[in-house]
């Protein structure tokens, strides 16, 4: 494993005893139980003697957040995904609750769990996914009615990855019908159900294309109490607690990723080597180069965006962007290395032999659980352009004098004063010259005209009712762009202003 320059000396340490371990004796280990399918309690006690679990707790709760943080979450979850399926029981108790305890949890709350999840003594699982409410998680039905100190909590979940297995539930129910509540998102709240409360039941077992031995399965909540102080949060702050919570997550989630193409890497490169056809090692022969390559880069590029994002979130940055991307990306590029190293190896590629069959069906698995690749898509399209809008601005250009084209000019002109919807036509025609076939948004046209926000929606209302301007109207129904109309353009300037023709062109062929 390739150290970087910002982590401490602690999680250098970490880094080299976890893999050790991984290879001497928690691979042996957990190898059988994926293949006889059971769940690896025993590579877990081994885990919880090393006090891995309490990679993100503090140390007042027996944790070493203080010298491992998010990144050493990362650094264990990394390795121990390598060695079966031990990774996913640890992965979901780091964030099924640990996160969310921390954050948003009470003094009471936090000595009362924490360290015990800490020394891995309870095992933590997250239940928000529902038969009804998948990608769109905010549609919760389970919900949870306040009866005194108690809620009684009533509906379904599934895919709960590690249930059955797991003691504490970081569980998100639905707590208002209010519509105003819905649309501030203020309808959600979360609780923490512990395994063995009357009434929550395990309903269903999934077999999985992934996750040999791992329990996935669905949960019903039948009437079950659950005390008031089993609350994480306010009533109604669900929502938030959610999203704090899917961050660390999306990270840690990241991490799985690297260690399977770590492996696909180390068993590719082994095949290679050693598997003679046509007279030479099929090492030698370039397309099989190029797809190892492949593996080596994906590999990099993914474990730099992870071990960058979980550096951000131990400097208790808000990575929302970075956390999607990262676990869309390294979730996308491991199904291809696993994809890769199962055709590099050929027939034994696609035998229980070897581990990459297993790390294939994986990969696939990983692609969806946690937030499918389409959902984190449509976070980074959002935030993303939250975050660069400062740079996204396109610098004013104008016509420039001596060339007739469309240049950068540096800075705006001074606004001039708008006296009616002859002077927004002006705009609007220009524009048509300089950015031809797009629209002027209102924030453009206000750069350019001193114009009040009313006036400015009344010019442009009157130049549509005279199919000199085209507006487009926000959902409110309010004008958000416009443009000239080919009679508005012919109103503004005869047609020898928009005509450009450069000096290229023979004269004898235009018309």
């Amino acid at each position: 494993m390739e150290y970087y320059p910002w982590w401490n000396e602690a999680q250098k340490k970490l880094a080299e005893d976890v893999k050790k371990f991984t290879d001497e004796v928690l691979m042996p280990m957990c190898e059988k139980n994926a293949l006889k399918k059971e769940y690896p309690w025993q590579a877990l006690k081994e885990v919880a003697k090393k006090g891995w679990f309490g990679a993100q707790v503090p140390a007042k709760y027996g944790g070493k957040a203080e010298e491992w943080g998010v990144t050493g979450a990362c650094i264990i979850l990394e390795e121990l995904s390598r060695a079966g399926e031990v990774a996913a029981p640890v992965s979901t108790t780091m964030i099924g609750g640990v996160h969310q305890i921390l954050h948003d949890g009470t003094e009471e709350q936090k000595k009362r769990w924490l360290p015990k999840l800490a020394k891995g003594e309870l095992l933590g699982a997250i239940t928000m996914t529902e038969p009804y409410a998948g990608s769109d998680i905010a549609g919760i039905e389970t919900t949870a009615v306040r009866e005194g100190d108690y809620y009684i909590v009533n509906g379904k979940k599934r895919y709960q990855t590690c249930a059955a297995a797991a003691d504490l539930y970081m569980t998100y129910v639905r707590t208002s019908d209010k519509p105003e509540d819905r649309a501030r998102y203020r309808h959600l709240t979360a609780f923490i159900i512990e395994k063995g409360t009357p009434g929550f039941t395990i309903e269903r077992v999934n077999d999985l294309l992934g996750l040999d031995g791992i329990y996935n399965v669905y949960m019903n909540y039948d009437n079950v109490k659950v005390p008031a102080a089993n609350r994480i949060g306010e009533e109604g702050a669900g929502w938030v607690v959610m999203m704090s919570g899917l961050n660390v997550e999306r990270i840690c989630n990241a991490a799985g990723p690297l260690g399977l193409m770590r492996e696909c890497i180390r068993y590719s490169a082994q095949h290679l080597q050693r598997r003679i056809q046509f007279g030479r090692p099929t090492g030698d022969i370039a397309t099989n180069q190029f797809k190892l390559a492949d593996l080596i880069w994906r590999l990099k590029v993914s474990r730099i965006l992870t071990y960058y994002a979980a550096y951000c979130c131990d400097l208790g940055r808000d990575v929302p962007g970075e956390a999607a991307i990262c676990k869309m990306f390294n979730t996308d590029m491991g199904l291809m290395s696993a994809i890769d190293a199962v055709q590099l190896m050929g027939g034994n590629g696609v035998t229980k032999l070897y581990p990459v069959e297993r790390l294939f069906r994986g990969a696939k698995l990983s692609q969806i659980a946690a937030g499918t690749s389409e959902v984190l898509k449509l976070l980074i399209y959002r935030q993303g352009l939250r975050e660069l809008m400062p740079d996204l601005k396109v610098p004013y250009r104008a016509i420039d004098d001596e060339l007739q084209v469309p240049l950068p000019q540096g800075c705006f002109p001074p606004s001039k004063k708008a006296t009616g919807p002859g002077d927004v036509l002006e705009v609007l025609a220009e524009n048509y010259r300089v950015n031809p076939g797009l629209h002027m948004t209102i924030a453009d046209i206000k750069e350019l005209l001193d114009v009040g926000d009313a006036d400015l929606a009344g010019y442009l209302l009157n130049l549509e009712k005279e199919e000199l301007a085209g507006v487009y109207r926000d959902k409110k129904g309010n004008p958000a762009l416009a443009r000239a109309t080919y009679k508005g353009l012919a109103k503004a300037h005869p047609a020898e202003h928009y005509k450009h023709i450069p000096d290229w062109a023979n004269p004898k062929d235009m018309f």
